[in-house]
């Protein structure tokens, strides 16, 4: 009965309120059936109880204020993920698409709080044009944009930021400082694959790499495919957790 209502709930909101509201508005009506999600937060052990609340009200003024596309449970596991311990020297955070930069300043208040540097890569155009791809141009927000946006609502002072194609930057000049956590929000295998040659040297023991695209049957595949890792010099990683579109591989 109670899914039932719910699912009805959901098509009337489609049918009904959806085709009224801009983008961000619905960002803002959806969140009051999906705050929950945001529970993770609140067991982040590094943090004191008093960051904990402070955290979970900064990320719903992000979702009041800046458009993105993720929802609250998915970036909570990637904050929770990052929460597990503190930065050893030289640890940085990687966030592969940014959009405009809503996830970038979730990030940047936990990076602050645990002393890691937060590397920002983004072709700032928008997803590359594939032919055949459904993502080709979308999500296109310039340096400026996001820049602003962090400044205004996060934590700038621990970002830096990496215009251009992951081809052109991260495949073609591998970091060489340890890699705690990557997010990876490409919506196509070729730049996840581009992502991974820019980062697997230097990923710490326990880093995780969370993606925002396992939904999608291309990057799946990419990345459960034994041979991807071989090629990189690393070992098949497991999924040890999932939610919606994410997934977390240690």
């Amino acid at each position: 009965m109670i899914s039932g209502l719910k699912n009805g709930l959901a098509a009337l909101y489609r049918r009904s309120i959806r085709p009224l509201l801009n983008p961000l508005q619905q960002q803002r009506f959806k969140l009051l059936w999906t705050v929950w999600g945001y529970r993770p937060i609140l067991s982040i052990g590094t943090l004191t109880l008093r960051q904990r609340l402070l955290l979970l009200w900064h990320v719903l003024g992000v979702d009041w204020k800046v458009l993105h596309g993720h929802w609250p449970g998915e970036i909570a596991r990637v904050l929770a993920t990052i929460g597990e311990r503190e930065a050893e020297p030289g640890e940085v955070v990687v966030e592969a698409g940014c959009w405009q930069g809503g996830s970038t300043i979730k990030f940047s208040w936990l990076c602050r709080a645990l002393g890691y540097q937060l590397l920002v890569f983004d072709s700032f155009e928008g997803v590359e044009h594939i032919p055949g791809n459904d993502f080709s141009g979308e999500y296109a927000a310039t340096l400026e944009q996001v820049r602003e946006n962090v400044s205004r609502h996060g934590d700038v002072s621990v970002c830096r930021f990496f215009p251009g194609w992951f081809a052109d930057t991260l495949a073609a000049k591998p970091l060489q400082v340890p890699v705690r956590v990557v997010y990876l929000d490409c919506d196509l295998a070729k730049g996840t694959e581009e992502v991974l040659r820019g980062v697997a040297a230097t990923l710490t023991t326990d880093a995780a790499l969370c993606t925002q695209d396992y939904h999608i049957e291309e990057v799946r595949a990419l990345l459960d495919e034994p041979r991807t890792w071989n090629d990189l010099g690393r070992t098949l990683p497991q999924v040890t957790d999932r939610y919606r579109n994410l997934a977390i591989l240690r």
